[in-house]
C-alpha cells in the first residue's frame, strides 16, 4: 500500500489512509469521503476502546453494502511526518441518529463501533476452573478466549486477515496465586476480577487494571506507569504540556506547538467529606475464618503506607492535610476466608486478602483526587497509561520580590497519568481531549 507524503505544517493534523466497511463476505466498501468526524475513546478503566463515526451519506451505503450493524470498520491513520499509526479493526454494533435532509437528498447517520475482541467476548462465556499464577492466568485467558485476528491485508475490493493476532501485553509481574471456578463469566470479567486480587511482585500498590490503549491490551499496576516515569527521571513522559495564552500565540513552531494546550478544565479537585465515606483516607477489612469462627479485624492508613509507594511526583507528598481527620471504622469491609480450602498453592489470594482490599481500595480512589481535561493537538503515539508533564503558569499578582519565586503553579503543574483519551478526527484534523490524573503533590514545595 502507498502511503502519501503529508507535510507537516501544523499541529493537530493527520493522514488518514484508510477508514472503510466491510462485511463478513471480505467486500470493502470505503467511506472516508463521507466521515464528518470520527470519535475514538481509550480509557484506563474500560477494557476495549469504542467510537463513533458521524456519516453524510449522499450515496444511501445503508442500502448499498448494506450496512445493517455487524460490518468490520478498519481505521488506520497517523500523525504527518512519524511512522506511529492507529491501526485497528472494530466491529460496527448500531446504527443511531439517521436523519434525512430531504431538500439534499441525503440523510446522516451515526456508526458505534467497539474492538472486535470485545464482540469476541461477549460470545464465549467460560465454565472451568483455573489456578496458578495470577499473571499466567491473565494470558492464558486473553490467548485461548479473546485474541483474533486484527490486522488486514486489503487485496483489490476485498481484505484479508493473515496470522498476525492480537496480543496482551503484561507490564509487571504478581506475586501471588489464586483458584476459582468461572460460572460463566465472560473472558474479560475473569481478567478483570484477577486484576481486583492481584499482588504485585515488585512493588505495593494493588492497583491493577486491565485495559486497551490504541496500541495493545495491558494487564499492569498504575503504581508500575508512575514507576517507569520515576525511574527514568520522567523521560518516560510523552513530553511537557504547557497552558500559556500568550505562548500560544507567539509560538510558531509546529513540533512545539504539538504541546500548547489550547484549553484546560478542572473536572476534580480534592472531595474531603467523599475521601473519608469512600475509604480513601482509612478503611477497615473484617476476615471470617468460616471453619474456626474467627474474624480479624486489618486497618489501613493512607498516610502511613503513602511512602511505600511510587506515586506520580517522585518526591511526592500526600494531596490531604497528614492531621485530616480519619477512622477506619469509616469504611468498612467483610470478607469470608476458608482455611485450607487452596492447599497447596502458596501466596494464594484467599490467605492474603487484608494485603490487597483495602490497599486496592484506597490506592484507586487516590486518582479521584485531582483530574483536569486537557484540549491539544491530536499525536497518534500518544495512548492512555502514559505520563505527561503539566505546566500551568502561576497567575497570582506579582511584584519585583517575587521574581526569583518559581512561575509554575504549585498545585495544577506537575506529572499526570494520561487515564481517558477523546480521539476527535476529521479527514483534515486531529485533537484529543485528554482525561489526566495525578496522586500526589510535590514535597520540595515548602509552602504547600
Amino acid at each position: 500500500m502507498s502511503e502519501p507524503t503529508i507535510p507537516f505544517q501544523t499541529a493537530g493534523s493527520i493522514d488518514f489512509q484508510e477508514l472503510g466497511l466491510f462485511g463478513n463476505n471480505g467486500r470493502f466498501m470505503d467511506i472516508k469521503d463521507f466521515c464528518v468526524e470520527l470519535n475514538l475513546f481509550e480509557d484506563l478503566f474500560s477494557n476495549a476502546l469504542n467510537g463513533n463515526i458521524l456519516i453524510s451519506d449522499s450515496r444511501n451505503l445503508l442500502k448499498e453494502l448494506p450496512i445493517i450493524g455487524e460490518e468490520f470498520l478498519y481505521v488506520k491513520f497517523k500523525t504527518p511526518n512519524t511512522e506511529v499509526y492507529i491501526d485497528k479493526i472494530f466491529r460496527i454494533y448500531s446504527v443511531t441518529n439517521r436523519e434525512i435532509v430531504r431538500d439534499r437528498n441525503t440523510q446522516t447517520y451515526i456508526l458505534n463501533f467497539i474492538s472486535f475482541e470485545a464482540i469476541v467476548n461477549e460470545t464465549k462465556p467460560i465454565f472451568r476452573t483455573f489456578s496458578g499464577k495470577v499473571t499466567d492466568i491473565v494470558e492464558e485467558l486473553f490467548n485461548e478466549y479473546i485474541q483474533t485476528n486484527r490486522f488486514p491485508i486489503k487485496k483489490g475490493d476485498k481484505f484479508e486477515f493473515p496470522d498476525n493476532p492480537s496480543k496482551i501485553q503484561i507490564f509487571n509481574d504478581t506475586a501471588n496465586q489464586i483458584k476459582f471456578v468461572s460460572p460463566g463469566w465472560t473472558p474479560f470479567k475473569c481478567i478483570n476480577w484477577c486484576a481486583s486480587r492481584s499482588i504485585p511482585k515488585e512493588g505495593k500498590a494493588c492497583n491493577f487494571l486491565f485495559f486497551e490503549s490504541n496500541k495493545s491490551f495491558n494487564f499492569t499496576s498504575i503504581e508500575h506507569m508512575f514507576y517507569l516515569n520515576n525511574e527514568t527521571d520522567g523521560k518516560f513522559n510523552i513530553g511537557d504540556y504547557i497552558y500559556n495564552v500568550n505562548q500560544i500565540e507567539k509560538n510558531k513552531n509546529p513540533i512545539d506547538k504539538l504541546f500548547n494546550v489550547e484549553e484546560f478544565q478542572v473536572v476534580k479537585t480534592v472531595d474531603h467529606l467523599d475521601n473519608f465515606q469512600s475509604g480513601y483516607l482509612a478503611n477497615r477489612l473484617i476476615t471470617l475464618d468460616v471453619k474456626n469462627k474467627i474474624y480479624t479485624a486489618t486497618d489501613y492508613d493512607a498516610d502511613i503506607e503513602f511512602q511505600n509507594y511510587d506515586h506520580s511526583e517522585k518526591n511526592a507528598r500526600p494531596i490531604f492535610d497528614r492531621n485530616s481527620v480519619k477512622s477506619p471504622l469509616s469504611d468498612i469491609m467483610f470478607k469470608p476466608v476458608h482455611p485450607g480450602l487452596f492447599e497447596g498453592i502458596e501466596n494464594n489470594a484467599n490467605e492474603r486478602a487484608p494485603e490487597i482490599y483495602g490497599n486496592r481500595k484506597s490506592n484507586l480512589k487516590e486518582l479521584d483526587n485531582f483530574k483536569l481535561n486537557l484540549i491539544v493537538p491530536g499525536r497518534t503515539d500518544v495512548e492512555v497509561g502514559r505520563i505527561l508533564k503539566f505546566i500551568f503558569p502561576d497567575v497570582s499578582p506579582k511584584t519585583e520580590k517575587d521574581s526569583a519565586k518559581p512561575v509554575d503553579d504549585k498545585y495544577y503543574s506537575g506529572f499526570y497519568l494520561i487515564s481517558a483519551i477523546r480521539h476527535k478526527i476529521t479527514l483534515t484534523s486531529h485533537f484529543m481531549s485528554m482525561e489526566i490524573v495525578k496522586d500526589s503533590l510535590k514535597a520540595n514545595d515548602e509552602d504547600i
